[in-house]
């Protein structure tokens, strides 16, 4: 019987048939044991990750500073007289007290002596109506001097001591009008212009010299409103000019805007060696928080900020995205985050919040 049955089938012509059959039954059984094992991963996006601890930066900020000059001044004459001689010129060095310009004071000297003689005649005439007082008194203790004389010589004596005192002044003054024939340095610095010649006449007022202070121990800087609170809690604050790093601190930052540039004014202080008067660098510092490189940072409905790899406990993960409030595009953004985070580094374009992913590291 069986070969009976076995000759009825034509394998030839039904073979092909048969294996197409074979096949369906095949991919069937692989989907239904796809769906039972709750498999998705033709869903999930492959995306690879690193922790943030090894990708988080600490930036460095940098803007112009300056050196200016303690004291910035014009040396000028306080009274009107020919110039004689300048004992120091442009570039020259000059100690505090050093003698920089004399005026002929041929004049001033006359009038110096002058109030001399006159300080010392009322110094007599007050000796002599002294005595004469003195010996009024004693003869009104006895009674033998009329009241009004007596009231007369005491007031002659008060008259002549305010004219003495009067006498003073004019002898002090003209000793000033003396000294201000010769000008000198009131601190050490440079030379850096002179402003008259040998043989001009003076006015009160008139510029001879121009002397910058040699040394000073601050730097000033001028910081926006972006970079204020990097500034304040940031470190290793440094003044590099011509290529050399000196080393700073801060001494203060106005708490008001300048009126003209709109920024905040700063002063540091060397710590150390002191760079040149005048000065023109680069102040430098580093921030104490860390950062997340521009690199990193993702656009999603106009907010900025990162895709972290988030895992429910299970094998499955999703994407994170995580806003960054200051962040601006093209720079790095202070995050506060745990450093063993996942930080999506590649396939963070493709993706968006709550996305499945699958981390292919």
């Amino acid at each position: 019987m069986w070969n009976h049955l076995l000759n009825l089938i034509n394998f030839k012509t039904y073979w092909p048939a048969i294996g197409v059959g074979i096949l369906f039954f095949s991919l069937c059984t692989t989907s239904i044991v796809n769906a039972d094992t709750g498999a998705d991963t033709g869903h999930a996006k492959k995306v690879n990750t690193a922790p943030y601890e090894d990708i988080k930066t600490y930036t460095t900020h940098a803007l112009g500073g300056v050196l200016p000059a303690t004291q910035n001044s014009n040396l000028s004459a306080q009274i009107s007289a020919i110039i004689k001689t300048f004992h120091a010129d442009t570039g020259h060095e000059v100690n505090k007290g050093d003698l920089l310009v004399s005026l002929d004071c041929k004049e001033n000297q006359l009038k110096l002596k002058q109030a001399s003689a006159n300080l010392q005649a009322e110094k007599v005439k007050l000796d002599h109506a002294t005595t004469q007082f003195n010996q009024a008194k004693r003869l009104n203790k006895q009674g033998n001097i009329a009241k009004e004389l007596y009231n007369q010589r005491e007031a002659e004596g008060n008259r002549l001591k305010a004219t003495l005192d009067n006498k003073k002044a004019a002898y002090s003054l003209a000793q000033i009008n003396v000294d201000r024939c010769l000008i000198k340095a009131p601190y050490q610095g440079y030379i850096t212009q002179r402003h008259a010649s040998i043989g001009e006449l003076t006015q009160l007022g008139t510029a001879l010299l121009h002397l910058v202070s040699k040394t000073n121990d601050s730097v000033e800087v001028k910081i926006n409103n972006r970079l204020l609170n990097s500034f304040s809690r940031g470190e290793n604050y440094r003044f590099v000019f011509n290529d050399k790093s000196y080393a700073l601190s801060v001494k203060f930052i106005l708490p008001i805007l300048d009126k003209k540039s709109r920024n905040h004014i700063a002063r540091l202080s060397f710590t150390g060696e002191h760079a040149i008067t005048g000065s023109v660098g680069k102040v430098i510092w580093q921030d104490t928080l860390p950062s997340i490189p521009s690199s990193y940072i993702v656009s999603r409905n106009k907010k900025l900020g990162i895709f972290i790899a988030e895992n429910d406990g299970t094998n499955n993960s999703k994407a994170k995205f995580i806003e960054i409030e200051d962040a601006r595009e093209g720079q790095p953004a202070f995050i506060r985050l745990d450093d063993k985070t996942q930080i999506i580094t590649q396939g963070r374009f493709n993706i968006k919040d709550g996305d499945p992913i699958l981390v292919n590291n």
